[in-house]
């Protein structure tokens, strides 16, 4: 079997065995920013984001669903959207909630000069409250990336990798 076939069926088993057992689910909306450090950015976009998403938690606190994204810069360009899966794992404690969540997927990205087809991933560490047994607010830090897949070779026309800040307030139920 080829790599690539490999990747897919895993991910189809774990999305089966995620939905098999899910003891949750939440939908919600997030707004980002991106944190610009000269060490550890590509570039300084002065880019802000917002989200909208949902998954189920199965009762072990994995996470499974999906999410769509608008990314705004504050200078006017780049703009766009990216969509995708969200992956993860949460730890709860009382009404505490932390989480690692991956997010990726693909979308695309205009500037004034051309239109591209981007490739995003983002890693993320999340702290939250479950405010009622049904509204939750978050708080989370992570690193995103994204990168040109078509036109050019991958990666080489228009690239961001930086840190990002932001806040989600999630609504369902909590397991």
């Amino acid at each position: 079997m080829s790599r690539t076939k490999g990747l897919f069926v895993g991910l189809a088993l774990f999305l089966v065995s995620a939905t098999l057992s899910v003891a949750g689910g939440v939908g919600g909306v997030g707004f980002g920013y991106q944190f610009s450090d000269p060490q550890l950015s590509g570039a300084n976009l002065n880019m802000m984001y917002t989200m909208g998403y949902g998954y189920g938690t199965s009762r072990y606190g994995d996470r499974a669903g999906g999410f769509g994204m608008t990314l705004l810069s504050t200078t006017g360009q780049p703009s766009g959207g990216v969509g995708g899966l969200l992956v993860g794992h949460e730890w709860r404690e009382g009404s505490a909630v932390g989480a690692v969540t991956l997010l990726g997927g693909v979308g695309g990205v205009g500037t004034d000069t051309a239109g591209y087809m981007i490739l995003f991933g983002e890693a993320d560490v999340e702290f939250g409250v479950w405010i009622t047994r049904w509204m939750e607010i978050s708080a989370y830090a992570g690193y995103q990336a994204w990168g040109n897949m078509v036109p050019g070779p991958a990666f080489t026309l228009l690239t961001n990798y930086t840190p990002v800040l932001g806040i989600r307030l999630a609504w369902g139920g909590s397991r």
